[in-house]
């Protein structure tokens, strides 16, 4: 039997208790409260039920093929408070030798909060270093970034011409705060102001942008919701990449991908190193062996801590928040790959 769950509960379980409150009260209408009868099985080896999992009350045994089991989670134990054995599709049986209550969410939705309540806590960047370029000047600040110059010159000469011009007045929002992601934008002339608010609260100034910016990369690499809003400080133009041509054009070229193997022998020649971009809690919870715990969200505030020199290979869960995270730092100059697929499956957790 399924019923409502309240987010309040979500303050004792990682990683829902790093959500934002309003995060929290969207997920928790998307996820249910599922009782378990004695001796009935939650999940099965190889199902492919995309929700995530989290003991409430109760005992669930984890077993392999074979029936051997792996281990045991008892609802108040340290391991109940974070998802059971939540890699799809399942690598392990869950048997419930008890009545036993547990939270199902919604395992897309939230990798997809995650991504955009981590990504929104820094602030949107600048990328020419703050100085007005001059009218027409746009194209050249954008070729003089690295993360420009890894695209193929016929993506880049398909990308000016796809590009349309937009005018824009003071006052005008560009981008909304909580809309889907649908254009990626480069601000030709003009200055612009991006804000993000909480319920209840101020919209807070976060940064100001100026010719030669872009911004709303962010919400569609991660297939997520805008996590600020940009207004017209002046009146303006800007230049505007449709989300498909922004995918096809720019973040599937760049998107730099090494299988776990081709990573793992990196890593071992010393090329390069692990950059796990999940929460600290994630992170303790299981990681591979010489990462480096960066979280998405203090990823432009820690910048100095990593070295321009190295080669790092961004890790998470799914490979959702490692894309907007070696999208950041490729602008910022950073040599970036991506796990592709995110982290291994481990056989139980």
């Amino acid at each position: 039997m399924d019923s409502a769950v309240d987010p309040a509960l979500f303050v004792n379980y990682i990683p829902l208790n790093a959500l934002q409150p309003e995060s929290q009260r969207n997920l928790a209408r998307k996820s249910s409260m599922r009782l378990i009868e004695a001796g009935s099985y939650l999940f099965k080896i190889g199902d492919s039920a995309e929700t995530v999992i989290f003991l409430v009350s109760g005992e669930i045994q984890l077993e392999d093929a074979s029936g051997a089991q792996l281990a045991i989670v008892r609802a108040g134990a340290a391991n109940s408070f974070h998802r059971i054995a939540h890699h799809l599709p399942r690598r392990v049986t869950a048997y419930c030798p008890q009545p036993t209550c547990v939270i199902a969410v919604d395992a897309k939705l939230l990798d997809v909060m995650l991504t955009w309540d981590q990504s929104g806590r820094f602030e949107v960047h600048e990328l020419t270093g703050g100085r007005p370029a001059p009218d027409g000047d746009w194209m050249t600040k954008l070729l003089q970034m690295r993360i420009f110059q890894m695209v193929p010159p016929s993506n880049l000469q398909a990308m000016f011409l796809r590009m349309e011009e937009v005018q824009a007045e003071p006052g005008q929002f560009i981008l909304r705060q909580g809309e889907p992601g649908d254009y990626f934008y480069v601000i030709k002339e003009g200055r612009c102001m991006v804000t993000r608010e909480a319920p209840g609260q101020k919209p807070v100034r976060l940064a100001e942008l100026e010719s030669g910016s872009c911004f709303g990369e962010e919400a569609l690499i991660s297939e997520s919701q805008r996590n600020a809003s940009v207004i017209m400080l002046t009146r303006g133009r800007l230049m505007r990449l449709a989300q498909r041509d922004f995918h096809t054009l720019l973040n599937a070229p760049i998107g730099r991908q090494l299988s776990l193997p081709e990573a793992e022998r990196q890593i071992a020649a010393g090329h390069a190193s692990w950059l796990d971009v999940r929460l600290p809690s994630e992170f303790q919870r299981f990681h591979l062996p010489g990462s480096i715990n960066l979280p998405l969200y203090m990823l432009r505030l820690k910048l100095a801590t990593l070295d321009q020199s190295k080669t790092y290979i961004a890790v998470c869960d799914t490979g959702r928040r490692s894309s907007v995270a070696m999208f950041v730092l490729c602008q910022k100059g950073y040599d970036v790959y991506l796990l592709q697929n995110g982290l291994p499956q481990q056989a139980a957790s």
